[in-house]
């Protein structure tokens, strides 16, 4: 039998971090008479299950803790809601499951709208909503009147009324009064008579529709 006598090679952790690869490397020597077989020398088995841990550790972020049972607390961040970092709503106002983006029957153009004195904003923005498919979907079939009980004020009525009656109207030019009595309602500082901005309008008519379906906002 040769014997060699050299230090064994200190390894280089770096390197075996990531590398499944056991202590003992077996092999065989040209030099053996007999049965039996050499060995070289590698990391030792403490050292190469903390690579292993410190290498999976830096792909899934966990905090180590220094023993030879190194200990893995896992840090993740709280989810909230569907996991996106927004709370659940605490009241659902219409399920996902029912909306539908398309229009669940074919309609006529509905009629145009009289413009009564710097109206062009409020025009516009009913237009809008009125060819908003999923909307419209809700209002025709009037799902909402048929559980609002609301003896005042309420957007969503008022909302309702109008899209029924644009689309009764169809290749007509109707003026959209309903929505001009409750303008100040819609928002104190609205007037009538004067140009007020249209995105501002939507903003205020979307949020008013909304306060009519919660609780405690009519």
């Amino acid at each position: 039998m040769t014997i060699v006598d050299k230090p064994p090679e200190k390894p280089d952790l770096e390197s075996v971090r990531c590398k499944h690869s056991s202590s003992l490397t077996p092999f065989s020597s040209r030099d053996m008479e007999s049965s039996s077989s050499s060995w070289s020398v590698g990391p030792s088995a403490t050292e190469i299950s903390r690579a292993k841990t410190a290498c999976t550790a830096s792909t899934i972020g966990v905090t180590l803790n220094g023993s030879d049972n190194t200990a893995l607390q896992v840090e993740r961040p709280r989810e909230q809601g569907n996991g996106d970092g927004i709370a659940l709503p605490q009241k659902v106002l219409f399920s996902p499951e029912r909306l539908c983006l398309k229009w669940n029957q074919g309609h006529r153009v509905g009629a145009g709208l009289h413009n009564l004195g710097n109206t062009c904003f409020l025009n516009s923005t009913l237009q809008c909503l009125t060819y908003t498919a999923p909307l419209a979907n809700y209002m025709l079939i009037r799902e909402h009147s048929k559980t609002c009980h609301e003896p005042g004020f309420c957007m969503m009525c008022t909302m309702q009324n109008h899209i029924i009656q644009v689309f009764a109207n169809s290749g007509n030019v109707i003026k959209p009064i309903s929505v001009l009595n409750e303008l100040k309602r819609i928002g104190k500082h609205f007037r009538f008579g004067s140009q007020e901005d249209a995105h501002e309008f939507l903003r205020y008519t979307v949020d008013a529709m909304q306060k009519s379906c919660l609780p405690g906002n009519k």
